[in-house]
């Protein structure tokens, strides 16, 4: 099912976007967080990645058009992250083809059956996190 899911969603978005899953989840990520500056070291942080892997990731998606690196007023060594225009409609697509495989996903599945399932998947992750 994951492997049905993941060529479901890389066929979804057009060649021309250039993304890999990590792009897809920078985006998400940042986009998230566009009310706030977002640095290398937060990114780092978030995806538990080391510096090298978080920089060739940004060099990636800066020389694709998806992101610009902008200094911040209060410290001029620091640049924040930025998702550009271009990264913005990857990301609304993304969101629109998500919701349609949600749809798909659920399709005939009572909303009783479904809370049931929630519900398990709330208490498996506690107990991973106890």
């Amino acid at each position: 099912m994951r492997r049905q899911l993941d060529q479901t969603t890389c066929t979804m978005l057009p060649e021309r976007d250039n993304l890999t899953a990590m792009h897809g989840w920078t985006i998400s990520y940042l986009y998230k967080n566009r009310d706030t500056d977002v640095f290398q070291k937060d990114f780092e942080r978030e995806f538990s990645i080391r510096k090298s892997t978080a920089s060739r990731i940004l060099k990636s998606m800066e020389s694709n058009g998806l992101i610009t690196r902008q200094t911040v007023p209060y410290d001029s060594r620091l640049k924040k992250i930025v998702l550009t225009e271009d990264a913005l409609k990857i990301h609304d697509r993304i969101m629109t083809r998500r919701a349609m495989l949600e749809q798909k996903l659920l399709t005939g599945i009572p909303e009783e059956k479904l809370d049931v399932f929630f519900e398990v998947m709330d208490a498996m992750k506690e107990n991973i996190e106890s």
